[in-house]
């Protein structure tokens, strides 16, 4: 066995083992986490709002809904932003010192923490902006989350971009394609599974966000209700719901279980923090089950 072979198992091992470390690790975090839940998790737990429930806690559909909505309208809002972005810096804009400007500030956004995201989403939005989203609100938390992920599916997006074979650009060009023909029935479309990653991933960040939900959307017992409601104060003197008003999350679920430890069961928190890790698997699978059927279409 030659020096270069011997390297190379080597190298093969430790990523083996570097592979079952991280596979045991999530195996026992999960493990640990479905015990803990065991004794609160049941049907009644998970479609009971905690309005309807005595007391804290008891029940975790309000919280459920609210992830769901925050996390999915924060991604459909960040996407467009994020993708228009990305095609602009790989296929508009010229290379220069604007460029690395903005790569540098979409850098500086994406490692910016996310406490002084909900800060500045407390300040602007929730008092500053209050007569357009009613203060804590569905919309207010949303907008801080969608600046939350936007860089994330950003650099996804770029990703994705910088795999379109140049070839299949330039046979589109010399077949007397615009650029934006191009872009649209080329590029996007072949870059379609790393900005669909990228949205996966924006929306599992947005539904373990804590501390920018609790800044700006706040928490509530109640279910969200559509309704419009006469609202002085408010813009056009009514109150849409559930989008100016307060909406719970399981991130906060979970923290307020940890809070009052005397008054929700410890149970109730490991359920929420159950729940939020299959609501963010099954979007994940959706995802991969969509991408595969449009491969095989």
């Amino acid at each position: 066995m030659n020096e270069r072979t011997l390297e190379g198992n080597i190298f093969k091992a430790i990523s083996y083992i570097a592979a079952a470390i991280t596979l045991l690790a999530l195996i026992g975090i999960l493990g640990r986490i479905t015990l803990e839940a065991l004794p609160s998790l049941s049907l009644y737990f998970l479609i009971t709002p905690e309005s309807n429930v005595p007391g804290l806690g008891g029940g975790i559909a309000n919280a459920i809904a609210g992830t769901l909505l925050l996390s999915l309208l924060s991604t459909a809002l960040a996407t467009p932003l994020a993708v228009g972005t990305a095609v602009y810096l790989k296929r508009y804009a010229k290379p220069g010192i604007l460029v690395r400007a903005f790569g540098f500030l979409l850098d500086v956004l994406a490692g910016t923490p996310s406490i002084v995201l909900g800060i500045f989403g407390l300040l602007f939005l929730v008092y500053y902006m209050k007569f357009v989203t009613g203060g804590f609100s569905l919309i207010a938390g949303t907008i801080a989350l969608t600046i939350l992920i936007l860089p994330v599916i950003e650099r996804a997006a770029e990703g994705a971009i910088d795999t379109v074979p140049l070839e299949l650009e330039e046979a589109s060009y010399a077949l007397g394609a615009s650029k934006w023909d191009t872009v649209r029935r080329i590029t996007v479309p072949f870059a379609l599974t790393g900005i669909l990653t990228g949205m996966v991933l924006g929306i599992g960040r947005a539904a373990e966000e804590s501390a920018v939900v609790i800044l700006t959307a706040g928490y509530t017992q109640f279910l969200p209700e559509f309704k419009v409601l006469p609202r002085e104060g408010l813009i056009f003197g009514m109150k849409i719901y559930p989008f100016q008003d307060l909406t719970a999350a399981l991130p906060i679920t979970v923290y307020r279980s940890f809070e009052f430890p005397h008054l929700i069961p410890a149970s109730n928190g490991f359920a929420a923090a159950f729940v939020l890790i299959v609501v963010v698997m099954l979007i994940n699978a959706a995802t991969r089950m969509l991408l595969w059927r449009s491969r095989i279409g």
